[in-house]
């Protein structure tokens, strides 16, 4: 049976590949791309009492999952991306339990970010659930989990000063260009995809930026004419990519690749430009730095330059962790909890048949029943439920023993989740 058992919290799993241990190569190569869900889903639906998600962004691929086989989920995930089980152990920490419910939560209120305060991630976040969803590889306990993840986050934003300054990859290139760039009005800018980043980082530059002149490139061109609309941005088509990289001043690339789109054959170096990549793995092939003429970042690069400059940042810490701690601890309790749903269930069931058995032996003695009498039925069945779920939630020690006794006294056949 695919649903996981949810009484032992032991079995839920964080393994993490970040920016901590692994430079901005080495998280390309472990990069998990979306058309590789479907696939993967695939074999680890195979597996039993295993559920999962990944989540990958430019600072971190991790594999969030219940499981009794973790090192199978491990094989599975390192053969979808092609790399070999060993050298991913090198970089990757591994959280289990109570440990990995308060990484994922710090990951989902920025606590973890490469810039303190990234609330970029909870939307990544998201998107990577909606994915594995659809593939059914999820239960309702990494359902609750991303909802207590989200809500977390939002507590964090709206009730500390995290979030105050750059708190954003997108934000951190455009402090880093007007930090370093003067008559940027006269600057060509150009944005290669228009992705969440991408849309971010042209609103950030026109809002401030007096009149900028900024051209945006994506695949689908409609998706890039739709948030030059909105900005009042120009537009080229991907295929004049070179051209438009030669022409420019500055150029941030967005896209999500799985390999360079912008290399020295794309490049006419006559003049000063500069490029910042945001893109994991590189979309900008890094030869291109030993060029005098270019200046080449990536995000290891920006989170360095930016959070010099995040000192007061480091004080809102422990007020987020001790949201965090709050939160974190409502779920466990609501996931110590579902491990009576079945008896509930079961003895509701019972109820049920009684409460069925009753006015069919009623209606056969020629007994009117009147819609109101049913509704009161269902409503005592109901209120007697909630006794005994309630009776077992205040008093977790005598648990074991009242489930036994229900169990033995109405003969019930309890299922597993």
């Amino acid at each position: 049976m695919k649903k996981f058992q949810p009484k032992n919290i032991e079995k839920f799993f964080a393994i993490s590949l970040s920016y901590e241990k692994a430079d901005i190569k080495t998280r390309g190569r472990y990069s998990f791309f979306p058309e590789m869900v479907e696939g993967f889903t695939k074999t680890i639906n195979a597996l039993s009492n295993t559920t999962i998600f990944v989540l990958s962004t430019c600072n971190r691929t991790e594999i969030y999952t219940q499981t009794e086989c973790l090192e199978k989920v491990v094989d599975a995930f390192c053969k979808q991306i092609n790399v070999v089980t060993t050298e991913f152990k090198k970089y990757i920490t591994v959280h289990k339990g109570k440990n990995a419910i308060n990484h994922f939560l710090r990951v989902s209120s920025g606590l973890e970010s490469q810039i303190i305060g990234d609330f970029e991630i909870i939307s990544q976040i998201k998107t990577w659930f909606k994915r594995f969803k659809k593939y059914k590889s999820t239960n309702a306990f990494l359902e609750r989990l991303i909802n207590t993840g989200i809500q977390t986050s939002k507590k964090i934003k709206y009730t500390t000063t995290l979030s105050n300054g750059a708190t954003s990859m997108s934000y951190a290139a455009v402090h880093y260009i007007l930090k370093n760039f003067t008559q940027l009005s006269d600057k060509k800018i150009t944005i290669i995809g228009t992705g969440k980043i991408g849309k971010n980082t042209c609103e950030n530059l026109v809002k401030h930026v007096n009149d900028p002149d900024i051209t945006l490139l994506n695949r689908t061109i409609s998706k890039a004419e739709e948030i030059a609309y909105t900005f009042d941005l120009k537009v080229d088509n991907f295929n004049n990519l070179t051209k438009q990289v030669n022409k420019s001043d500055i150029v941030i690339v967005t896209t999500g690749a799985s390999e360079p789109i912008i290399t020295e054959k794309n490049l006419d170096v006559k003049r000063p430009i500069t490029f910042i990549d945001l893109s994991i793995p590189s979309n900008v092939c890094v030869s291109l730095k030993e060029h005098d003429q270019v200046t080449l970042l990536n995000i290891d690069d920006l989170s360095k330059i930016v959070n010099e400059t995040f000192e007061k940042r480091n004080k809102e810490i422990p007020k987020a962790e001790s949201i965090i701690n709050e939160m974190m601890q409502e779920f466990i309790i609501w996931s110590e909890n579902r491990k009576y749903v079945p008896i509930i269930l079961a003895f509701k069931s019972d109820l049920e048949r009684i409460k069925d058995h009753q006015i069919k032996t009623l209606k056969k003695d020629q007994v009117i029943i009147s819609e109101e009498q049913i509704e009161l039925s269902d409503r005592l069945v109901q209120k007697i439920t909630n006794k005994l779920a309630n009776y077992l939630i205040t008093n977790p020690e005598k648990a074991d023993d009242t489930i036994s006794l229900f169990k033995e006294m109405f003969q019930l056949q309890v299922s597993k989740m």
